[in-house]
C-alpha cells in the first residue's frame, strides 16, 4: 500500500523501469518524510483528543456553559491550526525536511561498510563542508566532487566512475540529450559504495545492479593525492568525454 501511493505521488510519470529503480533507491527516504510529516498532524489533533474521550463517557452530562467552551475550544484550536498553515506553511515544510534528513541520516546514510561511523567523524574533523554535503540531500548533483573529496580526506579506498541508466520522473525532460546512460561517480570501500544520490550505502554489485551499470574508470587515493579537483578534473575531462560518446552516455563536471 505505501509502496503504491510513493508510486502514484512522486513518480506516477515516470516509466515502469524508472518507477523500480526510484523505488529501490529512495524508498526508504520517503517513509522517514511522511513520518515526520505525520508528526505535525499528531501535533494538531493532540488538543480534540481530551474532547474525544469525554465524549466517550456517555453517563457524563454536560451543561449548557460547557458545551459552549467545548465548542469554543474546538473552534480557537481549528482557527489556529489554519492560520498556521496559512502564515507558516513554507518554514514547516523546510523545518519537516531538515529533521526528515537528520531522521535519515542517523537511520539510514551511516549504515554500510564503505563510510564507517568513524570515518563520518574523520570526514567532520577535517572537513566540515563536506560533512555538511554528506550528511544532507546537499550531496545530491554532486557525486564527481563529493566523492573525490570523500577519497582525498579518508585517503583509503577508491572512486569509481560509471555509466547508470538514465531515468527521469518526467515523461518530457526538457534537459533529456536523448542518451540512455548518464555518468555517476561512487566512492567505494570493503566492497561497499556510498552513493550520493540516495546518500546511502550499498554493496558494490547491488547498486551496479540497480543502475544497469556501465564501468567506466577507477581511481584510487595514490592517483588523486597531489591533485585538486580542478586538476583531476581537467587530466580527466576529453577522456570522459570521448568515452561516453562511444557508450551513449551524458557527463557533466
Amino acid at each position: 500500500m505505501i509502496r503504491h501511493f510513493i508510486l502514484k505521488t512522486f513518480y506516477k510519470d515516470a516509466d515502469q523501469e524508472t518507477q523500480d529503480m526510484f523505488l529501490r533507491l529512495n524508498y526508504w527516504k520517503h517513509i522517514v518524510i511522511l513520518l515526520c510529516l505525520m508528526i505535525w498532524v499528531v501535533i494538531f489533533l493532540l488538543p480534540v483528543i481530551p474532547i474525544l474521550i469525554i465524549d466517550l463517557c456517555e453517563e457524563v452530562e454536560f451543561t449548557l456553559r460547557t458545551l459552549l467552551s467545548i465548542a469554543t475550544f474546538l473552534l480557537v484550536t481549528l482557527l489556529g491550526v489554519v492560520l498556521i498553515l496559512n502564515f507558516f506553511y513554507e518554514s514547516l515544510f523546510v523545518c519537516t525536511i531538515l529533521i526528515a534528513e537528520k531522521v535519515y541520516f542517523w537511520v539510514c546514510t551511516i549504515k554500510g561498510k564503505a563510510l564507517s561511523r568513524k570515518d563520518f567523524k574523520t570526514i567532520k574533523n577535517k572537513d566540515p563542508e563536506l560533512y555538511e554535503f554528506v550528511s544532507s540531500s546537499k550531496c545530491c548533483g554532486y557525486c564527481y566532487s563529493i566523492c573525490f573529496s570523500i577519497l582525498k580526506t579518508l585517503k583509503k579506498g577508491y572512486i569509481e566512475f560509471i555509466a547508470m541508466k538514465k531515468f527521469s520522473t518526467e515523461k518530457d525532460d526538457e534537459d533529456d540529450d536523448g542518451r540512455n546512460f548518464t555518468m555517476h561517480v561512487l566512492y567505494v570501500n570493503n566492497e561497499w559504495a556510498f552513493d550520493t544520490y540516495s546518500q546511502r550505502q550499498y554493496p558494490i554489485e547491488e547498486l551496479h545492479q540497480i543502475y544497469k551499470a556501465i564501468i567506466y574508470k577507477s581511481f584510487n587515493y595514490d592517483e588523486i593525492e597531489n591533485k585538486t579537483y580542478d586538476d583531476f578534473r581537467s587530466e580527466n575531462v576529453q577522456q570522459l568525454a570521448e568515452w561516453c560518446d562511444i557508450n551513449d552516455c551524458s557527463q557533466f563536471w
